[in-house]
């Protein structure tokens, strides 16, 4: 009989771990996290998402906004956020000038957006619609000497043109 119940309590080992799930990934970090440079951090100017964070960017466009991860490439840095209802994003270019931004102004139409031009705005700006009805993303870019500011969320272009202004006095 002890052979007999060994066996019956391997068996049932064996269906417990085979009815057990595998434990859920860690949950992701609060707060602003940051994908492996590619750049130096010359080449973006010190530029990172702590220059829009989430309580700042939340608050001028009027979204409940959390977690802001970091991408940097090459002179560009982007700050995506959770929340909003839509993709909110702010993404820095550094080194920009009139030639840079006219090439991202003209890619930036072939995605199926309307794009105008958003005269008296800093030194250049062009705004851009995706989506119609209720669910409509804006998206609002902005050049200032060498750095260039784009905000894309469900926000109107009234709240993205404070925020960038406002993104443009803190750097």
């Amino acid at each position: 009989m002890t052979i007999e119940k060994a066996l019956a309590a391997v068996v049932g080992l064996a269906v417990l771990a085979g009815c057990t799930s595998t434990p859920d990934s860690a949950p992701a970090p609060t707060g602003t996290t940051s994908a492996t440079p590619t750049t130096t951090p010359t080449e973006v100017a010190g530029i990172s998402c702590a220059t829009a964070p989430e309580d700042v960017v939340g608050a001028t466009l009027r979204l409940n906004l959390t977690h802001p991860r970091e991408t940097i490439d090459g002179t560009t840095v982007t700050c995506k956020y959770d929340g909003g209802g839509a993709d909110t994003v702010v993404r820095f270019q550094t080194k920009s000038d009139t030639a840079a931004f006219a090439a991202g102004k003209q890619g930036f139409g072939t995605g199926g957006q309307k794009v105008k031009d958003l005269p008296d705005f800093h030194d250049e700006a062009y705004t851009g619609t995706l989506g119609t009805g209720e669910v409509v993303q804006n998206t609002l870019v902005a050049r200032k000497g060498a750095v260039e500011i784009l905000v894309t969320s469900g926000a109107n272009f009234e709240q993205e043109k404070k925020l960038v202004t406002e993104l443009f006095e803190r750097l």
